[in-house]
This record gives C-alpha cells, structure tokens and sequence, in this order.
C-alpha cells in the first residue's frame, strides 16, 4: 500500500498544473500593421491583410501585482508585475520576446449576467515591459460579449476556445526601440491555456537512483523469499 502511495505522488507531482500561469492565444489577420525594422523578417512590410497569432504567457499570482481584486463576478491583477512572455508570428514568421518584469500589465475575467436573457462576459491579457536591447514591448488581447457569456468560470487555469463568433475581440502589437512594429486586428479567434504550464517534478528520483531503489526492494523481497522457504 505504501508502494502504491509512493508512486502515485511522484504521478501527480509529474503531472501538476501551474495554477498561477495562463497563456492566452489569439489568431486572425491583421487589420492595420507595418513592420519598420524586419522585426518579422522583412523590413518596411505592410502587415495589413497578413495571418498572425500571438501568445501572452503571464503569472496571474495575486501576490506578485501590485493591485488583485475580485469577488463573484470577476478576478483581476494588475499594476506592475512578474516576468512574461510574447510570442508573435506574422504571416509564418515567429519571434518571442521574454521580459523580466511587467512595467505595467492586467490580466481580467469578467462574468456577469445583467437580466435572465443577457450577460456580459469580458477576458483580458496586456502586458508591458523593457526587453534587454532597450525595445518596449506591449502585447495586448481582449474578448467581450453582452448577449453571449463565453467565460465559463473565474479560473485562469480553465481553457477555453472560441472561434470569436458573437464577441467583439481585438489584439495588439507594439515593439518600439531598436525595433520598430505593430499591429492591430479585429474579430479574433482565441484559446486559453492551449499549452498547460507544468511545473517541474518534486521529489522525483533521478534513473540511477530509482534502479538502485528497485534493486533494493528485489534483494529484500528475495531475502523473504528464503526466510520463508526454511520456516516451511
């Protein structure tokens, strides 16, 4: 039984959830763009009319913002913040920008239902922050809805896919500096959490010392074995 315990803990530390992380993906085509430095390969590109998607991957720990509320219609943090990341990809071209600590961010669920008929459901990521070579990065996603409630429930963890029908969703890009970009887009599909964040296991053993821990049960199991061979 101990056995049993012992390898269903190292399970489930393997297999644990980050609840204190989301990543909010969005996709579609660029209403208005333009890429001045080749941030996206090519420079002075008009990204108008080209496929994107972009990824905000940001710690939603209360205790890591400068400012959480929330109560039973709505989570929020927001203020200065932790480390993030930015993956962007324009027309097959991806870059990701890793940022140690939000200048200014907000990360918000939103669900409300205002009359039996209507609800207003609101999901929100923005981040802000200095990349090492002096860019300014600001990566923003939005989803609403009155007529239409999308937010199942007030955990950043959930996921969520939407195809974007029925809301008013909008994306934004910014990278200023040594690079200059940006874009905007209208009308998004969007998935929440689509690569879960998995911490690291805890207490795990190592290969080697599992073997040996394997072989050790082998010797105490044959020692018994022959205990009870001479008391028969």
């Amino acid at each position: 039984m101990k056995m049993k315990k012992l390898f269903a803990a190292f399970a489930l530390s393997a297999c644990a959830l980050d609840a204190s992380a989301w990543m909010v993906t969005f996709s579609g085509t660029i209403d208005y763009g333009f890429d001045n430095t080749g941030v996206f390969g090519t420079p002075d590109l008009n990204l108008a009319g080209l496929s994107f998607t972009q990824s905000i991957t940001a710690n939603t720990d209360p205790t890591q913002w400068t400012i959480a509320s929330g109560n039973s219609f709505f989570q929020e943090m927001s203020g200065f913040g932790p480390a993030f990341t930015n993956t962007v990809t324009v027309n097959g071209y991806s870059v990701t920008f890793d940022i140690d600590s939000t200048s200014y961010g907000r990360q918000t669920l939103f669900d409300q239902l205002f009359t039996q008929n209507a609800g207003q459901d609101l999901l929100w990521t923005e981040q802000r922050g200095l990349a090492d070579n002096g860019d300014v990065v600001w990566g923003q996603q939005y989803a609403f809805s009155n007529t239409s409630p999308f937010v199942p429930s007030l955990d950043f963890n959930q996921s969520i896919d939407h195809s974007g029908t029925g809301l008013t969703s909008y994306a934004h890009f910014t990278i200023t500096g040594a690079r200059n970009a940006h874009f905007y887009s209208y009308n998004n599909s969007f998935v929440i959490n689509d690569i879960p964040v998995v911490n690291p296991p805890v207490d795990v053993p190592e290969p080697s010392v599992l073997g040996l821990f394997m072989g050790a049960l082998g010797l105490v199991g044959l020692v018994r074995l022959r205990k009870s061979r001479k008391t028969v």
